[in-house]
């Protein structure tokens, strides 16, 4: 597991419409950030270091905010050197139980970026379904459906 050093401090804190978590943006203030109806990535440093991917088309609202009421965040630590997929629940996502909130990948998805491309096409244009196998005992799958997801998130372990 990796730990981490400081405390992260966000430019901006996202709340997406139907997920109770807050996600803390590492680059994008708290203002109008004219993303259109195409998925967009963003980088995200809590509650774990990674990758939100937003479909501005499929979310009915989301809300940028002033982080300056924080005092930073730990991000949650993840396995080391597996990947990481969250989408959205009405639970959200804590840093206490970050693995128990999504799904650690199975071990044929090594690749972050690829990962977050597929991704990312699949919520393109009419959408499309994308499934990604999870490391659990027995084996399992998770289906995206790209034409309703409208974000996840995409992290890796040091």
């Amino acid at each position: 597991m990796s730990i981490p050093v400081a405390n992260f401090h966000p430019a901006s804190i996202l709340r997406i419409e139907g997920d109770p978590t807050s996600w803390g943006l590492k680059t994008v203030g708290p203002e109008d950030p004219g993303w259109g109806d195409d998925p967009v990535a963003i980088a995200i440093g809590a509650p774990v270091d990674g990758t939100l991917i937003l479909s501005p088309a499929r979310v009915s609202s989301f809300a940028l905010t002033a982080a300056a009421a924080h005092n930073g965040w730990m991000p949650a630590s993840l396995p080391s050197g597996s990947l990481f997929l969250y989408v959205p629940t009405t639970t959200g996502i804590t840093t206490g139980s970050v693995v128990g909130s999504g799904y650690v990948l199975a071990p044929q998805h090594d690749n972050l970026h690829a990962l977050q491309r597929s991704i990312m096409t699949a919520m393109s244009g009419a959408g499309s379904t994308l499934a990604l196998k999870v490391d659990v005992v027995g084996g399992g799958v998770v289906i995206l459906n790209g034409a309703q997801l409208p974000f996840a998130v995409v992290a890796q372990g040091a």
